[in-house]
């Protein structure tokens, strides 16, 4: 395989942000993940086409604004990051007010700016249900009397057609509180940072967290309709896979959960290698290298989202974009700006992201190309204002620039398509030429 295309360090994040996504994976016990299965159910069949989905990561981070996640609660991090006490980080539900959360509103943007899938945090490391769950000590029940964030989500999916998805981290800090060291590395930490000697956990402590997993995976695969991917985190298998099958059949699953998943990944980064079957990357988007909302990071632009949208789609893979709404629920300016000029692109050249098929890129083409049927789409990407040139390529009958609609001169000859944008032509966006065949 070629090495990957011109401009890759311009799309992919800073390389504290790789170390970040390889050091907590070593944490969670990801390595090992497991080779994928793509799900042969019938109503499984979406993903594969999804194209661009919308990852949403909300909660007791929110608030405070500082570290990443649950991440921020440990000290020693072998990357850049802001540390607090985890005394410090669980005391922020006490000052937590979520007036500004609508999902309602929030999804009906994110599917007009080309979503066609979300994906809610419903549970972090840290061990806050964002639903009622019964099991457990620490979520909704107790802070907000009681009340789903989960349940708005999924209902609001479902108002606006898209798929629903649930991510949820079977490691739970909170339950392990007090036999868990707060410190990635060195001396062990305790919840105000001070050396401990961690005690030893009792013998069944593993196994009620097993159950606490079981129940409250339960819990969100029976209370909410039909789930239609559901997105683990350092899972080991506590509730199989099988058994997230027996509650909802058709639901596709990741592979993180200590078996093998329907398909494969990668985080913070695209692909450096053409994959096969179904896959994913996950990447943060709004803020830029972080998954939480936190006030002193970049955001990337509509143009830098669809960009790597494109090039995932040019291998067959969906872009899950990420936005960290603020801590009162409400969706972070830049996010919602990017959002709107998305919707003006996907109005021209949606078709040429969802609902599509890989192409020969870069193998045959240097530029990304997708297909469907009796159709190909050329790529564009502002950075690239040469000739583009496709070898052995189909005999085109027609070439069109969708955002315009008019027809574009080409050149066909022994098997080799040959097409330039005039300077008039070019939006400073990501120009999209349909090829018909």
């Amino acid at each position: 395989m070629k090495c990957l295309f011109p401009l890759l360090l311009a799309v992919t994040p800073l390389a504290h942000a790789d170390q970040a996504a390889d050091s907590q994976a070593a944490a969670l016990d990801q390595q090992s993940q497991q080779p994928v299965s793509s799900n042969q159910h019938p109503d499984a069949q979406w993903f594969p086409g999804a194209g661009l989905g919308l990852f949403i990561h909300w909660g007791l981070a929110s608030v405070g604004a500082t570290g990443d996640l649950s991440w921020g609660m440990l000290a020693n991090k072998p990357w850049k990051d802001k540390t607090v006490t985890p005394n410090t980080y669980y005391a922020w539900a006490d000052s937590w007010k979520p007036d500004q959360v609508d999902y309602d509103s929030q999804l009906a943007k994110a599917k007009a700016a080309g979503f066609t899938y979300a994906v809610f945090v419903t549970k972090h490391h840290d061990g806050f249900t964002l639903w009622p769950s019964d099991h457990g000590d620490l979520g909704t029940r107790k802070v907000f009397q009681g009340r789903d964030f989960v349940r708005e989500f999924t209902d609001a999916c479902r108002k606006h057609g898209l798929k629903v998805g649930l991510y949820y981290s079977p490691p739970d800090w909170w339950f392990d509180r007090n036999y868990k060291s707060f410190s990635m590395r060195g001396k062990a930490l305790d919840m105000n940072h001070q050396p401990i000697q961690v005690p030893a956990k009792p013998a069944d402590h593993d196994a009620k967290r097993k159950q606490l997993v079981q129940g409250q995976v339960t819990e969100l695969l029976t209370r909410y309709g039909k789930i239609d991917l559901i997105w683990f985190d350092g899972g080991k298998g506590e509730i199989p896979n099988s058994e997230v099958r027996k509650l909802q059949p058709g639901i596709v699953i990741n592979r993180r959960n200590g078996g093998v998943g329907d398909y494969g990944d990668t985080e913070g980064k695209l692909p450096d290698k053409r994959f096969k079957g179904w896959f994913e990357t996950c990447e943060t988007c709004w803020p830029s290298g972080k998954w939480s909302y936190t006030e002193d990071a970049g955001w990337d632009s509509a143009n830098e989202v669809i960009e790597k949208l494109v090039r995932l789609r040019a291998w067959g893979g969906n872009l899950l974009a990420n936005v960290g709404p603020n801590g009162d629920g409400s969706m972070p300016a830049p996010a919602l700006a990017a959002w709107t000029e998305m919707e003006a692109w996907m109005a021209h050249s949606r078709e040429s992201v969802i609902g599509t098929n890989p192409g020969p890129y870069p193998d045959e083409v240097n530029v990304p190309v997708t297909t469907r049927k009796g159709s190909a789409y050329l790529h564009f990407l502002p950075a690239f204002q040469g000739e583009a040139v496709w070898n052995n390529a189909p005999k085109p009958k027609k070439a069109t620039l969708l955002r315009t609609g008019e027809e574009v001169s080409h050149i066909y000859q022994n098997g080799t398509l040959r097409l330039k944008l005039d300077a008039s032509q070019r939006s400073g966006s990501i120009d999209v030429v349909r090829i018909e065949f």
